[in-house]
Order: structure tokens, then sequence, then C-alpha cells
């Protein structure tokens, strides 16, 4: 089969783009939230914890990873099941059965470079493209995202030249109303509501 032409005919099919990202170690305990350590006021209110908030925000951000995607669907509703696919000979692919929880950002059509930093797999500067803040269980969810899910692993099944990555949502929350970002025949795009 002419895997070229295989790729430009599944490429019709339009899809949403989405980053799915964690954090690479247990560094935080499950239960913590960083998030309200990073929203404190001392970091907002004065110049020693707005630098403060750069220090830690570039510590953690070597503590994290993540990846582009339009392989995303919904699976179940009960129980609540999302999923992705990762190509096996992705960097990331071990990372993300190692773990525990993950998060899905979904993209808006402003985030572009985002998803283009995402999809480089040894980009060393994406972290620093869009602010991002903290789920519950410690995992990036960007600023600019039309919502986010935050995902317990449920299972991982290996699939021809990918892994299909299943994830329990255990949170999840619409962040905006902005037009979404979309990948058509190989190249982001966007679609007008």
């Amino acid at each position: 089969m002419d895997q070229k032409k295989l790729r430009d005919c599944l490429g019709l099919f339009g899809t949403g783009v989405i980053i799915a990202c964690a954090r690479k170690r247990n560094f935080l305990a499950e239960t913590f939230s960083a998030q309200r350590i990073l929203d404190h006021k001392l970091f907002s209110e004065t110049n020693l914890g707005k630098n403060l908030l750069i220090k830690l925000k570039k510590i953690f951000s070597d503590e994290f990873f993540g990846i582009t995607i339009n392989s995303f669907s919904s699976v179940s509703l009960e129980p609540p099941l999302v999923m992705f696919c990762i190509d096996n000979k992705s960097a990331n692919l071990s990372l993300f059965k190692k773990n525990r929880y993950f998060s899905l950002n979904i993209l808006s059509q402003e985030q572009r470079a985002l998803a283009a930093a995402f999809a480089k797999p040894k980009n060393s500067t994406k972290w620093g493209v869009e602010s991002y803040f903290f789920s519950k269980k410690g995992n990036p969810i960007f600023q600019n995202s039309l919502g986010f899910f935050e995902c317990k692993k449920h299972r991982v099944i290996k699939a021809g030249d990918h892994h299909v990555i299943i994830g329990e949502v255990l949170d999840f929350e619409k962040m905006n109303d902005k037009n979404p970002l979309f990948y058509y025949s190989g190249k982001y795009a966007s679609l007008q509501k």
C-alpha cells in the first residue's frame, strides 16, 4: 500500500488540535496544587515574587513534557474516558506510559505557534511560547486553550505503529469561546464558528 497516498487521504478528515502533557517525575505530590502557590499574592504583587515565579516556571518547565496531537476522541461518558494516539517512535511515549496523570489542552486558533512548537520533538523553548498554570494534579494548562481535560491513565494499547493512550477524565473546564485551531490536509487552519 502506498503510505503517502494513505496519509494524504487520511488528512482529508479535519480535526481539532490538542497538546497532551504531563510532568516527567512525581516531584509534586498528587494531591498538591501547584496553582495555589503560583497564584499567591507574593508572586503577583512584588518584583521579588514575579522574578521568583519566572525562576520557578523555568525549573518546572524542565520537569514537563508534551506533544501536539490531532488523534483525539471521546471514548465513553460512563465512565468518562477519552483517548489519543502517539507514535511508537516518539520520545514522549515512554513518559506517558510511566505517568499516572496527564492533561489535554484543546487549542484555539491563537495557539498555532504553540502547536507548532510542541510538534517539534527537540524544541527546548516550547514552554516559553505561552503562559500556563497547573492543574489539581500539577499538569500544565495553557492560558489561551479553549478548554482542558485532566486524566488518570486508564489503559495503554499498542496498535500497529502507534499506541492508544486512554485516560479517565478527573477534571475538565471550558475556558473561553475563541475559535478552534483546525488541522486539515497536513496544515493548520482556522475554523470560524
